[in-house]
């Protein structure tokens, strides 16, 4: 039985992660639940998400890293003698230490039962919050985990998250961090989450782990556009809202400055919104940049009437 620990702070989006590691690689694992307070949300979710047979143990009332130790141990035990799944799925609270989390387990690894590299689910958004307000805790799992998978982030800007893996490298340099959001990646990425050595002590060491995440990446595309031009402000927000709509592809990140009628606006769109604003004619200069997949370039050019054959544009490719 392998066991894969699925950590992170509260709210982090644990629950919705295992549900899409379950539905990519249709493997229905025991997940036992450490739920917080006296209450089984989590559980119902996963309960209502699956399609197969997926069975959905619980601790109430306690923390498996500290006051339920025994027990989350023996219920290990328990479940590899009695169930003897190919896979357990542990979610703990998001206030317990993950170091002690693997500590506990270790005194129940054996021939039977291998821990695998633990995976913490850490949103890029809250990370300076979490770091400052709960240094101990938030540290601990950057610490001890496998890898990092970003959460909640699909919107984000590409340079924003550089910056907090930077912030996270800062505490393990050679931790893998997983920045492109996982609901993206493939079936054959999250059975490397629950693949594993022969026994509880061949590991992939962590540097390893990192060069091979950072490689299989993925990698954003770029447009950037000079001297777009749209007949008036409104326009300029109907253009906007296409973009929102999906017309030119997965656009994550736009910004830049348009001539509108006979103003010149700013605008910024992410995270599913934009704001637009006039701009200084004094300084402005009228170009903009779009990052996303599956890009429409050339789409993108004629809306905002530059002609293919005057258009100072460059695509590039690679961007993260």
């Amino acid at each position: 039985m392998k066991v894969l620990i699925v950590s992170g702070f509260l709210g982090a989006g644990k629950t919705t992660f295992i549900k899409e590691l379950i539905k990519k690689t249709e493997v229905y694992p025991v997940v036992l639940e450490n739920e917080y307070g006296d209450n089984d949300l989590d559980k119902r979710d996963l309960a209502n998400s699956s399609e197969g047979e997926l069975k959905i143990l619980e601790f109430m009332e306690g923390c498996v890293c500290c006051t339920k130790k025994d027990t989350f141990l023996n219920s290990i035990l328990a479940i590899s003698s009695s169930l003897d799944p190919e896979y357990l799925i542990v979610e703990p609270t998001g206030v317990g230490k993950l170091g002690n989390i693997l500590e506990n387990v270790q005194a129940v690894v054996y021939d039977r039962i291998e821990l695998l590299p633990p995976v913490v689910v850490l949103c890029p958004q809250s990370f300076n919050e979490y770091v400052r307000d709960y240094p101990d805790i938030y540290r601990n799992q950057i610490e001890n985990a496998g890898v990092v998978v970003f959460s909640k982030h699909e919107n984000a800007d590409s340079g924003f998250l550089s910056l907090i893996a930077d912030e996270i490298h800062k505490i393990r340099p050679d931790l893998a961090i997983q920045r492109a959001h996982y609901s993206h990646m493939d079936k054959a990425w999250f059975m490397k989450l629950l693949a594993g050595g022969s026994g509880g002590n061949q590991r992939t060491s962590a540097a390893e782990m990192r060069r091979e995440y950072e490689e299989e990446q993925e990698h954003l595309d770029e447009v950037s556009i000079r001297g777009m031009t749209f007949a008036s402000p409104g326009n300029l927000v109907s253009f906007l809202q296409s973009i929102l709509m999906g017309r030119f592809g997965n656009i994550v990140r736009a910004k830049g400055v348009a001539k509108a009628g006979k103003e010149l606006i700013r605008f910024d769109l992410a995270d599913s919104t934009y704001a637009v604003k006039e701009e200084d004619s004094g300084s402005a200069v009228i170009q903009a940049v779009f990052i996303g997949r599956n890009l429409d370039g050339e789409g993108l050019r004629k809306a905002g009437n530059v002609k293919p054959s005057s258009a100072l544009a460059e695509f590039m490719t690679g961007r993260k």
